[in-house]
């Protein structure tokens, strides 16, 4: 985890601070455009929340006026994958309808020949979503991994700043053993490591981790830890 943008982020008190940080540091990738949101689930189907939206304003008021958002390949891919994913590898893995292609097509008009998603997936339906666009270029795992951890911290500060679907307080749902091995993951101690220093055995130290983990509702023991600094409980 890059603890320094980590720290700028938890320090930011604002979403405009977030997006302006996020921006600048997915520049030196290349991405030129981005947007954080969320789509909650309600008796009235999913409801659209952006956190912030780096586009264009021109931009915007095309994608809303031709209602792309219905049509948008990469939302709907999101929201049935865990992992990070490049739009032209979305793109290769179906069959693009007429107003799916006319996206593609009008963002290419733009200059963004390739993005990336990042879907972000919570407890009770909650899917958050990082976007970031600009042109086709190689995406090499480490590349991968840094975008998908700069995404997910993005987006839970922008939620803590809007207390939106808000979950259990961590400080009083995690015991003192678990909060202690999590804290021990965020030093870089491995499981054999912090089973010697509290006396207990790698599987109980493993079995603490995972419900950390659950109780925040991340589905890696980064995003565990990213979830701990930004609630303050490291």
């Amino acid at each position: 985890m890059d603890d320094e943008f980590a720290g700028a982020l938890a320090a930011c008190a604002t979403i405009d601070a977030v997006k302006a940080l996020f921006k600048q540091r997915i520049a030196v990738h290349g991405y030129t455009a981005s947007a954080c949101g969320a789509f909650l689930p309600t008796d009235m189907g999913p409801e659209t929340h952006f956190f912030f939206q780096d586009w264009p304003p021109d931009w915007i008021e095309l994608y809303v006026r031709r209602n792309f958002l219905a049509a948008d390949y990469t939302v709907a891919e999101a929201r049935r994958r865990i992992a990070p994913f490049t739009w032209l590898e979305a793109k290769a893995v179906r069959t693009l309808s007429r107003a799916e292609q006319d996206i593609w097509d009008t963002a290419g008009e733009w200059g963004w020949t390739d993005g990336l998603s990042v879907p972000i997936h919570g407890p009770g339906g909650y899917f958050g979503l990082v976007a970031m666009a600009g042109k086709e270029r190689p995406m090499p795992p480490a590349l991968r991994g840094e975008l998908h951890q700069l995404a997910f911290l993005t987006h839970e500060r922008c939620r803590a700043l809007t207390r939106l679907a808000p979950v259990i307080n961590p400080r009083a749902a995690l015991t003192h053993r678990e909060l202690e091995c999590i804290r021990w993951v965020a030093a870089g101690k491995t499981d054999w490591e912090i089973a010697d220093l509290l006396g207990v055995s790698q599987t109980t130290v493993r079995t603490h981790i995972d419900q950390a983990r659950r109780k925040f509702g991340a589905r890696t023991r980064a995003q565990t830890v990213a979830r701990l600094v930004l609630e303050g409980l490291s």
